[in-house]
């Protein structure tokens, strides 16, 4: 078959041909794919391939194949395996993509390792590698690359940062709350039955399948008058309750089984509440308050872990928000958390993985005003051992008709609070509702005050004692209030537009818009990942404005043109 292939011209030396084929073509795989290298040498990935180092993370997955046992030697090994993971990212490709792509390209073989007759691996090679990496080496990647451009490059990470966060969209569909019991009941009787055959097989004609799943043919819920919705999703609870009483006991069930239990029941305990008669039926079901539903509600069983992130009326996603801190070159951390996490909540955890690292933490962290509280404040303080100063616009004291407590003046050693009117109290209790004290005026003590209305609301002499809580972080905010006015506070500010161009370059270019995964800890390690892709593009970048073969764009202003004639 091999001799019918061959030209004529070389038919003479068929049997050489044969005989050392291989050789031969791994020797013209390498010539070609050098002489392809070098023709484009500029190439990003060609500089990349020599200034990239994955020996620190060869090392880290050397366990990843069995070796010393029986079976075949590895077909596709560690190194080759990082890198191809590396250009998944570099492209933003899927697994399917990726496995296309390096088996027609010949510079992403050159890149990753393979000659151009070599077999590549399959994309469920790849998702079992990146699986790997992802449950036992989450950051290394992001790490082992930072590293090596803090080695060549100086970006004064250690002088100011700037934090922000940014939507990143779930790999699923929101459901209505009928929807999302059903699928959720439908997972738990899934992995139910995986977990113990007999005992689904025994509970399997209790359960009232037309309740909880509906007929195929049933109307869709946007077709149905409001007490026909009402009534379903009745029925479905009432059948879901009568589920949950013929699960075993969660000691003798498997941890998926738990997990789809607790979605299911946390499903109906933050949205839903039931009325049941004597006997124990359901026999109505209304939604909480807004004040009494949970602030992270699941809200769909494909991603149980992917909340709303709110940022207003018109600014809700539906994902995960991610907290990242950066200098104006190159990101430093950067964390993917549930939507419904707070912005300013992530901001200790951005230190202290730098600190963990072994990186020098920033003087100063900028952030925007939400950030702009004294317990924020405190946290960074806390979480970098005095070496990181927040910046932030500080937040605007709630609007009140009485004085409210900034009108009050703590002594330095926090015993005493002075009103407006310099009456002293140092009679204190610790608030059991914040993190603070409650101080206490006496009716006596403002006893002819001329400023009764102002501070109670009424001029009528007080018969009451008069409370002001202090929060134990005043002195945190009140730190921000001092910083924010003054000239290094503004030229501080002058830098936190920068963050935006760092998203923008994420979201747009890096494939950190849309999640490829569902599970929290699967988005972190897709966002490490695109960081690291950010953090590769913009140190090329770096190199060439250092050697003078770029230049920084300068701003355009515009001005009236010169007549051609002048």
């Amino acid at each position: 078959m091999l001799t019918s292939i061959i030209p004529e011209v070389l038919q003479p030396i068929a049997p050489v041909l044969t005989q050392y084929l291989n050789p031969l073509l791994s020797w013209a795989s390498q010539y070609i794919l050098q002489q392809l290298v070098t023709k484009h040498r500029h190439h990003p990935l060609i500089r990349l391939h020599d200034l990239l180092d994955f020996s620190k993370l060869e090392q880290a997955c050397a366990n990843y194949h069995e070796t010393g046992g029986p079976g075949r030697p590895v077909t596709h090994t560690v190194p080759k395996l990082l890198r191809l993971l590396f250009l998944r990212y570099w492209h933003d490709l899927s697994l399917r993509r990726s496995e296309e792509h390096l088996c027609f390209n010949s510079l992403a073989r050159w890149f990753v390792g393979y000659d151009l007759h070599e077999p590549t691996p399959d994309h469920t090679t790849l998702h079992r590698f990146e699986v790997y990496l992802y449950t036992h080496h989450c950051s290394l990647f992001f790490n082992t690359i930072l590293s090596q451009i803090d080695a060549t490059l100086d970006d004064d990470h250690g002088q100011i940062q700037i934090g922000d966060t940014f939507a990143l969209r779930a790999c699923a569909a929101m459901e209505t709350i009928i929807q999302r019991l059903r699928h959720s009941s439908y997972q738990l009787l899934r992995a139910w039955e995986s977990d113990d055959p007999v005992g689904y097989t025994a509970a399997y004609p209790q359960l009232d399948s037309l309740a909880l799943f509906g007929l195929k043919t049933e109307k869709r819920e946007f077709f149905l008058a409001r007490e026909e919705w009402q009534e379903r999703l009745r029925l479905t609870v009432q059948a879901i309750e009568g589920l949950l009483t013929l699960l075993p006991p969660t000691d003798q069930s498997s941890s998926v089984m738990q997990r789809r239990q607790a979605h299911l029941q946390k499903i109906i305990a933050d949205e839903l509440q039931a009325v049941h008669d004597t006997a124990g039926a359901v026999v109505a079901v209304s939604f909480l308050s807004a004040k009494k539903r949970g602030k992270f509600r699941i809200c769909s069983a494909t991603d149980p872990e992917a909340t709303i992130r709110n940022h207003g009326d018109n600014k809700k996603d539906f994902g995960y928000n991610v907290s990242v801190a950066t200098t104006p070159d190159f990101i430093r951390a950067i964390q993917a958390d549930t939507g419904s996490t707070s912005d300013v909540a992530p901001i200790p955890d951005l230190l202290t993985v730098q600190s963990e690292r072994g990186d020098p933490l920033p003087q100063k962290l900028i952030y925007d005003q939400v950030a702009g509280y004294g317990k924020t404040a405190h946290e960074v303080a806390v979480a970098s051992d005095g070496q990181t100063q927040l910046v932030a616009y500080p937040m605007p004291p709630k609007k009140s008709e009485t004085f409210a407590p900034e009108a009050f003046a703590l002594s330095d050693d926090a015993l005493w609070l002075t009103c407006p009117n310099r009456r002293m109290t140092n009679r204190r209790y610790r608030s059991g509702s914040g993190d603070g004290w409650t101080f206490r005026f006496l009716p006596a003590q403002c006893l002819g005050c001329p400023l009764l209305l102002a501070c109670r609301g009424s001029d009528k002499s007080p018969t009451t004692h008069r409370d002001v809580f202090i929060s134990d972080y005043r002195p945190n905010y009140d730190q921000l209030v001092a910083y924010s006015q003054t000239d290094d506070f503004k030229l501080d500010m002058r830098l936190r537009p920068q963050v935006e161009r760092v998203i923008a370059g994420l979201v747009l270019h890096n494939g950190a818009r849309y999640a490829h995964f569902r599970g929290q800890v699967k988005v972190d390690f897709q966002v490490k990942m695109c960081a690291t892709v950010y953090n590769a593009r913009h140190w090329l970048v770096r190199l060439d404005e250092i050697a003078g073969r770029r230049r920084r764009p300068e701003r355009r202003r515009w001005e009236l043109p010169t007549p051609s004639w002048a």
